[in-house]
């Protein structure tokens, strides 16, 4: 348990990020632990290779490319400006609104979501069966 804890900071410990009680806590423990000496190791080659500078690839940079193919494409659909005025788009998501709420009135009144969570209960077990069946029968 104190190894994993110790293998759990020691990313935070290599790179300084931890504070002065705890380094000195992992400090103490990789002078006697082996293991936690070769996962630090390992931790500082993963820094180093971090901290490189990248190589520099010879793959051509295709975005500007992209960016023009994607610009010189016909648009998908066009935009069709609403014939309904901005009062009577509001009035309209009023009502559709009222029209939801109502719904989900009924729908909590009449237990509608008290059948459907019972009817998933019980898809839920015959489908948990029949794959236990094909698990310990092997057919289907």
């Amino acid at each position: 348990m104190k190894c994993e804890l110790i293998q759990y900071q020691l990313g935070a410990y290599t790179a300084g990020e931890l504070p002065h009680e705890s380094s000195l806590f992992i400090e103490q423990h990789l002078r006697t632990c082996p293991a936690c000496q070769a996962w630090h190791k390992e931790v500082q080659e993963m820094a180093l290779i971090w901290q490189q500078p990248g190589e520099t690839n010879d793959f051509p940079d295709l975005t500007a490319d992209i960016m023009d193919e994607i610009r010189q494409m016909p648009p998908l659909y066009t935009r069709q400006t609403s014939r309904l005025k901005p009062r009577d788009s509001r009035r309209s998501m009023i009502a559709h609104f009222g029209v939801a709420a109502c719904l989900a009135f009924f729908l909590f009144q009449f237990n509608v979501f008290e059948h459907v969570s019972s009817g998933i209960t019980q898809a839920t077990q015959i489908f948990s069966d029949s794959v236990d069946h094909i698990f310990k029968e092997g057919k289907r």
